[in-house]
């Protein structure tokens, strides 16, 4: 990839459901755990007790915070991806409020008294609310960037007669912004028989609950919510993007592939460069433009040798300006 605006990279649609990211949320017995049990080599994160009437199921009991950042990471860290993607294709999050408080509960325990709004105010030095938010959208982040199909299952909470996921905004505001597909699932009640008729998802939001797509063709309605249907509603709406714009869609490799990071410097790499390019500048006669850059980037009285190696970027970004002065000092 090319780090220049000059020559940006042209987004592509990947199809099939590979690193899409999916909340499902209604009430109870609406389908959203059984349905998410039928797709592709399931694993579920089980922050509540919700497999009961469901064997044969592939999953993880959570129990705190320890445990689903443990989890994660095995899904998640480059010496164990490959080996957990053989084996799964599907993370689900089972349920998005309760995998929240294991959070609380682990900034509360580790910064504050017990209760979170301890540390929420604005004299405080340590605000937990910001941390929990941090901390929890790391893990978020970690897991929906990394190819799978993540499902987060919600419970329904409604609020002045409007429906909307369960939980507060700081859980749920990462969650809905990284979906491809939020579906809310409505409960239809029993035949004439008294069997229960499978839920209906619906995808557009109304004046009575949210839901969502990213997706311009995406129906806004499915009558009969299952697993296979919701693949093919998202397929379906891939494929009329296609025809409509005339561009094809491509597999997720192909997709990510145009974002890969160029290769990065190393720490002590970083120290050589700017020891370099910094001392060549400096050599011509321009340390105060050298000294400029550097507090530009990492405050006044401040120099790259005080730098640790949480600070690579600050320093990637030091080495990129003393090089373009040099290139506009004209020092070789």
């Amino acid at each position: 990839m090319t780090d220049s605006i000059f020559e940006p990279e042209v987004s592509v649609v990947a199809h099939g459901l590979e690193g899409k990211v999916i909340m499902l949320y209604g009430t109870n017995n609406t389908g959203k755990t059984y349905n998410c049990a039928k797709m592709k080599n399931a694993l579920f994160f089980m922050c509540e007790n919700g497999l009961g009437a469901q064997a044969g199921v592939k999953h993880k009991m959570i129990n705190n915070w320890r445990m689903f950042t443990k989890y994660i990471k095995e899904l998640t860290d480059p010496k164990t991806v490959e080996r957990a993607k053989e084996i799964y294709s599907t993370i689900v999050i089972d349920e998005v409020y309760a995998s929240s408080l294991f959070c609380q509960k682990f900034v509360c325990d580790t910064y504050g008294g017990g209760c979170i709004s301890l540390g929420a105010n604005e004299n405080s030095k340590v605000n937990l609310y910001q941390i929990y938010e941090r901390i929890y959208w790391e893990q978020i982040q970690k897991l929906v960037t990394s190819g799978y199909t993540v499902v987060f299952v919600a419970h329904a909470d409604e609020k002045d007669g409007f429906i909307q996921p369960k939980g507060d905004k700081r859980c749920i505001k990462p969650i809905v912004d990284n979906c491809d597909v939020v579906a809310y699932l409505e409960p239809n009640g029993v035949d004439e028989d008294g069997h229960v008729i499978k839920s209906s998802a619906y995808f557009a939001q109304t004046d009575k609950f949210f839901a969502r797509s990213r997706y311009d063709f995406m129906v806004t309605k499915i009558e009969e919510f299952t697993a296979d249907n919701l693949e093919k509603a998202i397929s379906d709406a891939i494929t009329k993007q296609e025809e409509a714009d005339g561009i094809k869609s491509v597999s997720y490799d192909e997709q990510q592939s145009m974002y890969e990071e160029k290769e990065t410097m190393s720490f002590e790499q970083l120290q050589e460069e700017i020891a370099l390019w910094g001392g060549k500048l400096a050599a011509s006669d321009h340390m105060e433009t050298l000294t400029d850059i550097v507090e530009q980037t990492l405050g006044v009285g401040k120099k790259v040798s005080q730098c640790t190696k949480k600070q690579t970027e600050a320093m990637s970004i030091i080495l990129e300006d003393i090089k373009d002065a040099c290139a506009e000092l004209g020092v070789a």
